[in-house]
């Protein structure tokens, strides 16, 4: 089966909100509220991460290992804290190559419309 182009899309942002909760990670941890604000500061607004995309990515990154998440009182459960794992240190580089090569793709096709209508 072909993705469509706005599968790649939505992978690559995946990739790259991923990318960004693991360094927030590597600082400190952090609830998701706090991440998703950072991520739209960090980008000056360029990603903004909906909640509806952003838990769902916080708990397969929980279930794969990368990250573990503790309520603050578990009691009301009202805010999961997160702590990056080793495992999820060790994906940072992974993701890293993988954003470096998109980001090289989409340069190469810039590249290309930026020559052919001579906008340099």
């Amino acid at each position: 089966m072909m993705t469509s182009k706005s599968d790649e899309y939505k992978t690559g942002v995946k990739i790259i909100t991923g990318l960004y909760i693991l360094k927030i990670l590597q600082n400190e941890p952090a609830h998701g509220n706090k991440i998703a604000t950072e991520i739209k500061e960090r980008t000056q607004d360029l990603l903004t991460p909906n909640p509806n995309a952003l838990y769902p990515l916080l708990r397969r990154l929980e279930e794969d290992g990368y990250i573990t998440g503790e309520w603050d009182n578990p009691g009301t459960r009202s805010k999961r804290i997160y702590t990056i794992t080793d495992a999820g240190s060790s994906l940072i580089s992974v993701l890293e190559d993988k954003v470096k090569e998109n980001f090289a793709q989409r340069e190469r096709k810039i590249a290309i419309l930026r020559e052919d209508l001579q906008l340099y």
